[in-house]
């Protein structure tokens, strides 16, 4: 074995810490070593799909979450074994009874000595290197979480793609979809949403978009891959899209005004915001920053982070003490 092979058999033998962020769109797994007094140093990450158990089902959302942790034990060089810890952020899985269903599926399967599924929006700020504060996940749902200083925690949004989950990805797709559809009617103005969504799907006319959409295999999916779409011709000049990325951005600001408001926040606000919405498009994030101002909160340099599993390895070194 050589010099190179061996060191991550060393790092092993010191404990290994595991960190999984599972998302509506993506799963990301990292396996790292424990370095008290220091950051966990990442060996091997992995990927996957959906692991949002009200998404894609319990039973879909635990073999993503087993398929990235496998790739990530592959990228490290090592068999699959016991960690010393491990910290799961699974969007979806914050309530009753999913949340009891994957820990007893985290448990059944070893994955570690101890244990924790936290909120996605918990490994957001752990991530930023802050304790207390809003944070904001704007990727395919959208949800907030706020800490006080004193321990106190709310919980905003994360309702679902069916009825809430405004300012994410598929609330975008959908609504940008309405001005197509309005637009085609002659309810709306035209837009250039049109030619891009029926490029997209193959469809020669707005009228085939329906039947385009359906014959996806995961309509929600493709409803919220439609989100790049909008902020590219929203770029490109469409005032339509221009229009749904700055409400976008007003409801997200909502869900962290609602988040500061029920902790009764006092002075400045770290914000730390995260998924491909609120980090990817900047018009969004402008907008969100703008909406907060107008609400009167005074932000503290707003920590955008672009690996919130990183975050779950720090909840996890903190949880093998």
């Amino acid at each position: 074995m050589t010099p190179a092979a061996a060191q991550p058999a060393r790092d092993a033998a010191a404990g290994l810490l595991l960190g999984v962020d599972g998302g509506g769109t993506k799963t990301t797994a990292c396996l790292a070593v424990d370095r008290p007094g220091a950051e966990p140093r990442v060996l091997g990450r992995g990927s996957a799909g959906s692991s949002n158990p009200r998404a894609v089902g319990t039973a879909a959302a635990q073999d993503a979450v087993r398929a990235a942790l496998e790739t990530a034990w592959q990228g490290a060089g090592l068999p699959p074994q016991r960690a010393r810890a491990a910290v799961l952020a699974i969007a979806g899985a914050g309530s009753e009874p999913l949340r009891s269903a994957m820990l007893a599926w985290i448990r059944g399967a070893d994955l570690a000595e101890r244990f924790d599924l936290a909120h996605d929006a918990d490994a957001v700020l752990a991530a930023s290197g802050r304790e207390t504060g809003v944070a904001l996940i704007a990727g395919t749902g959208s949800s907030a979480v706020g800490v006080a200083p004193d321990g106190r925690r709310v919980a905003v949004g994360g309702w679902g793609w069916r009825w809430g989950d405004e300012g994410g990805a598929y609330w975008i797709g959908l609504e940008a979809l309405r001005c197509v559809t309005q637009a085609d009617d002659g309810r709306a103005a035209a837009t250039s949403l049109a030619a891009a969504f029926c490029a997209a799907w193959q469809a020669d006319a707005p009228r085939l978009l329906l039947a385009a959409c359906e014959a996806r295999p995961d309509v929600r999916r493709a409803i919220a891959d439609l989100a790049p779409l909008v902020a590219e011709q929203a770029a490109a000049g469409d005032a339509a899209a221009a229009r749904i990325l700055q409400r976008a951005g007003v409801e997200l600001a909502r869900l962290a005004d609602a988040a500061a408001e029920r902790l009764h926040w006092t002075g400045r606000l770290p914000l730390a915001v995260a998924g491909g919405v609120a980090v990817g498009v900047p018009a969004v994030r402008s907008a969100i920053e703008a909406e907060l101002a107008a609400r009167g909160w005074a932000l503290e340099p707003v920590a955008v982070v672009g690996e919130p599993v990183l975050g779950c390895l720090r909840l996890a070194a903190r949880l093998a003490g």
